[in-house]
């Protein structure tokens, strides 16, 4: 899979919510969003078979490594659920179904009115407020939530007509 805008768009709320839930700062999160992606675009692309799975083993270290480094300058210590790391790794049929959910997600996107596109990305995947996406976007928070609802409208339809189609073939 090419690490393209679309994956980071879908892939970069999973990874902030991860480090913000471990480390509770904004800046420390964001940083550790930005070297996941750095690190992940340094592996063969065709070597990867989920990439969310890897994009949280990445940041799930990167908070690792950012705990010990604290710790060893007599920060804060390592938060202890940091230590968990994801269990079992999901098969090459999973990782191949979410690959193609992705791809189809991001198809469904791409065909949305750019307007709807660009605030259900900042509201649902950038995690943004619907008081903070209305100011940026110079819409009313109600108009925020009502294209959010229309995109997730938009999202369900699209998978449920691409799982009707399979069902049929």
């Amino acid at each position: 899979m090419e690490l393209d805008e679309s994956a980071y768009r879908l892939f970069r709320g999973d990874v902030y919510r991860l480090a913000y839930r471990k480390l509770g700062d904004h800046s420390a999160s964001e940083d550790i969003v930005q070297d996941s992606f750095l690190r992940f675009a340094q592996y063969r692309k065709e070597a990867v078979g989920n990439v969310g799975g890897m994009l949280h083993r990445i940041a799930n270290n990167l908070i690792i490594d950012r705990a010990r480094g604290n710790r060893r300058r007599g920060e804060d210590a390592l938060p202890e659920d940091c230590a968990e790391i994801a269990g079992e790794e999901p098969s090459q049929e999973q990782a191949l179904i979410d690959r193609e959910r992705m791809e189809q997600a991001s198809r469904i996107l791409e065909e949305m009115p750019p307007m709807r596109r660009q605030v259900f990305i900042m509201r649902r995947l950038h995690g943004m407020s619907s008081k903070e996406v209305g100011a940026a976007m110079s819409i009313s928070p109600a108009a925020v939530d009502a294209h959010v609802a229309r995109a997730v409208l938009a999202l369900h339809r699209g998978f449920a007509a691409v799982e009707e189609q399979s069902i049929s073939q």
